[in-house]
């Protein structure tokens, strides 16, 4: 699969049972009936097989009447720093103690489902926001990092809903554009993932993951030449920055493969692996460019470069063979293909 700028939020390939959304309001103590079943109290739902549940209060709560039974705040505070750290396990030490004794804080209940979405754990998380509805509506953030639970588990109709409605509540907040992007752009609704991104370029112009993922959008609807625009000015974005990202290089590069272009794609491609050696298909890419142009030597070390990263990657062997048996290494081709066979053999899903 060609590399899209996405974090791990945006996974594929896990089998997973479908997911019901309820949305439910939430006045104090409630019960509800699900899908024919007894009522039963809203704690309880989040236990049932196959149903997840984010529930929104249905009076407008700005502020939590019942969070005020501890007045020390000074935990909230160190939670913050140690995220800000990017230490989550210890945020999430704090404030599960935090809520353990003020168990109606909004404040701690959300941060503690931000931590909790952070950490890969989606289910608990979209529990404990609905804990946290349930003292105060969600801002247009929280109801972001709502929507990027729906994502980790691949629920994009549902992750897109609630994105849609972050952006009602921040409409001029570009990373909540930029998540719905993404929601869609995974569900296949590339035309409105290219619209989103142009509503989040709208607030962040100068966003290299932006322009990336505009690109991306773009290539998905044939457009080929726009989506090297776009890839083109995320490059710019980020020259004589100190931190720099190999994607739009390398999305660049694929497409003028794709477009019969090798010698650009394969100087874009060799400013990708300066940028990142570690990315496996961005050698690989190098790799197919240099083949193109009959640099077999050059070609061959970029793809036995590719299969050292990612040994288990059935695709790499594949065009190592094929490299190998373009430049007479019969013997060595024959292996790499046997083992491309082995390892396709041993995927469920091919690799791509």
């Amino acid at each position: 699969m060609r590399a899209n700028g996405t974090s791990t939020a945006f996974r594929s390939g896990r089998v997973r049972p479908s997911l019901l959304l309820l949305v439910v309001c939430v006045v104090g103590p409630l019960t509800v009936p699900l899908m024919g079943l007894s009522s039963s109290p809203l704690k309880s739902l989040s236990g049932l097989s196959g149903v997840l549940v984010f529930a929104l209060p249905c009076v407008d709560q700005t502020v939590s009447s019942r969070g005020t039974e501890l007045a020390d705040e000074g935990p909230l505070r160190s939670a913050k720093e140690d995220m800000h750290r990017s230490d989550f396990a210890a945020a999430e030490k704090i404030l599960r103690e935090f809520v353990q004794r003020a168990p109606h804080s909004a404040e701690g209940l959300y941060l503690l489902g931000e931590v909790l979405m952070r950490r890969d754990q989606p289910k608990e998380s979209l529990r404990i926001f609905t804990q946290a509805a349930a003292e105060r509506r969600p801002t247009g953030k929280e109801l972001r990092l709502v929507g990027l639970d729906y994502i980790l588990l691949e629920d994009y109709v549902d992750a897109v809903r609630w994105l849609k409605r972050a952006a009602e509540l921040s409409p001029n907040d570009a990373e909540t554009w930029y998540s719905l992007g993404r929601a869609q752009y995974s569900k296949g609704d590339y035309s409105s993932a290219e619209s989103s991104f142009r509503q989040a370029l709208a607030f962040d112009s100068g966003s290299v993951k932006i322009e990336n993922n505009l690109g991306l959008a773009l290539a998905a609807q044939n457009q080929p030449e726009k989506a090297m625009e776009a890839y083109r000015r995320a490059v710019g974005l980020q020259e004589n920055t100190a931190s720099q990202s190999e994607q739009p290089l390398l999305n660049l590069g694929l497409l003028l493969i794709d477009h019969n272009q090798p010698q650009e794609a394969a100087e874009e491609l060799i400013r990708a692996t300066v940028i990142s050696p570690a990315c496996a298909q961005c050698q690989e890419a190098l790799g197919q460019a240099l083949l193109a142009l009959k640099r077999l030597p050059e070609a061959e070390k970029a793809m036995e470069k590719a299969v050292e990263l990612e040994p288990t990657n059935p695709r790499f062997h594949y065009v190592l063979g094929r490299a190998y048996k373009q430049s007479g290494e019969m013997e060595k081709s024959r292996n790499e293909l046997r083992r491309s066979a082995e390892l396709y053999g041993s995927h469920s899903t091919p690799t791509k």
